[in-house]
């Protein structure tokens, strides 16, 4: 029976630090024998130890500074950001992915195309999803460092506690926000790649044979870094649209502002008069028996229905967006 109260503490000291075995040896040994009748068998002794639990758990009871990657501090959102930002760039990996298997497999056979398919898709997706956690875990771990070693980790105010939500004002949809932050985030992210990278694909094809490009790089270059300015804004205002959780003036005049800025960009964009390379128009005019000039104004009407089309999406989401801020519901 004594070999297995031995045992039984060999196994609590040795995951402790040298340090401290000795005298976690000396208490533990004691404790263990105040729960023990005075003359006790070794049903008794397996009942004490089955209370006192598993050695591993009780050498963590021992321990005065925890063990852990990510605190119970932050662990909650540590979670709620990791499974965002996996499915954002799990999601543009995934696009990306497939966009790149398609353009490279025009050469290829059935089954290296099927097969290269599954190589960027997986493969983009699994990286994607490592990543996510490399960075997120790293990011989280810092932030919980820093807090725990500040000189006044211990000091808080009451004014640090948050306002209890407005009975009054209009919860934003997480599920929705989310959804949108994905999917904005992969339309942003495909459509800057798509400028950058794939350019000269967008152009008039004949029997798989490129004839000419139909954007101007020379005017869609100057414009990818306030796409990317965007991107990241909108990034910004997801978050705090999920932080906040209501609707209020704040939150409201962020998303106004972001919504203009990124329509009027669009807008910008698309009405550059020089966006689509004349060389194609005067193809498509050549092919179509038209001349130069219809097809020009063929594609302005097109772009000024796209113009109407925008903006008046934007000012009813903003005017939407205003009448839940502004909306107070019976308290």
């Amino acid at each position: 029976m004594k070999e297995y109260l031995a045992r039984y503490v060999h196994a609590v000291t040795k995951r402790l630090p040298e340090n401290m075995r000795v005298e976690v040896k000396e208490e533990l040994e004691a404790n263990i024998k105040d729960m023990l009748p005075e003359k006790y068998n070794e049903d008794d002794l397996e009942a004490v130890l089955r209370k006192l639990g598993h050695p591993r758990e009780l050498a963590n009871n021992y321990r005065t500074k925890q063990r852990y990657v990510i605190s119970p501090l932050y662990y909650d959102d540590y979670i709620y950001t990791l499974k965002i930002v996996a499915i954002i760039l799990g999601t543009i990996s995934l696009v990306f992915g497939s966009i790149d298997a398609v353009i490279q497999s025009q050469t290829l056979g059935i089954m290296d195309t099927i097969e290269l398919i599954f190589e960027k898709i997986i493969g983009g997706v699994g990286q994607a999803i490592l990543q996510a956690f490399t960075w997120v875990t790293i990011v989280f771990w810092a932030i919980d460092y820093a807090s725990i070693n500040a000189k006044k980790k211990s000091e808080w105010k009451l004014s640090d506690l948050p306002d209890l939500p407005k009975p009054n004002e209009t919860k934003i949809n997480r599920t929705g926000t989310v959804i949108g932050l994905v999917l904005g985030t992969v339309f942003h992210v495909s459509f800057i790649v798509i400028l950058m990278r794939y350019i000269d694909v967008i152009a008039i094809y004949i029997d798989e044979v490129r004839i000419v490009g139909i954007l101007n790089e020379a005017v869609v270059t100057p414009f990818i870094p306030y796409f990317i300015i965007s991107a990241t804004i909108m990034v910004i205002v997801g978050l705090f649209k999920l932080s906040y959780g209501q609707w209020n003036i704040q939150v409201a005049s962020l998303y106004t502002a972001y919504e203009i800025l990124s329509t009027v960009l669009f807008l910008i964009f698309i009405n550059h008069a020089m966006l689509i390379n004349s060389d194609a128009i005067q193809y498509i005019a050549d092919m179509a028996d038209f001349t130069f000039n219809q097809v020009r104004g063929g594609i302005d009407q097109g772009i000024l229905w796209i113009t109407i089309v925008a903006s008046i999406g934007t000012g009813i989401e903003i005017v939407s967006t205003w009448i839940k801020t502004l909306k107070r519901k019976p308290v």
